[in-house]
């Protein structure tokens, strides 16, 4: 989480207001290394406290419509959340989406992932998505 913004300062300039909600998600995805889902974000939450489902998917769904939050849909129609690139320390990423249990990865370094064809042109995002069957699902 070096070099990122706090919780706090992310949602005051978007403009949302702090609710411990919104702060506990941002804090988990900033803390974590891939795209998370709700029931995973849920199980991240500190346990001495008790946290409404309903009430952290609209924290999701708030932090999606300010534009902080990446969304992808699997195949089994489950949503992971991810901070947009401007606010991680990932930038130019891909992902890897095992199609058995639905996991996703993100895949680091891709350095110069355009074609030629795109020299010149300002891409502001990209969505490079590699779909298989992870490790543990061919075992």
């Amino acid at each position: 989480m070096e070099g990122l913004l706090p919780p706090i300062e992310i949602l005051r300039s978007v403009g949302l207001k702090v609710t411990k909600n919104r702060e506990q998600v941002l804090h988990i995805l900033l803390e974590t290394d891939r795209p998370l889902n709700h029931h995973e974000i849920m199980e991240k939450l500190p346990k001495e406290q008790s946290w409404d489902r309903v009430t952290i998917y609209r924290a999701l769904s708030d932090l999606e419509e300010k534009h902080i939050l990446n969304t992808m849909l699997t195949g089994e129609r489950v949503t992971y959340f991810e901070l947009k690139e401007d606010l991680n320390s990932k930038k130019h990423h891909g992902h890897i989406v095992c199609d058995t249990c639905g996991r996703i990865e993100c895949v680091e370094k891709l350095d110069n992932p355009f074609p030629k064809k795109l020299q010149g042109f300002k891409v502001q995002t990209m969505d490079i998505t590699f779909h298989g069957i992870c490790k543990e699902c061919q075992d």
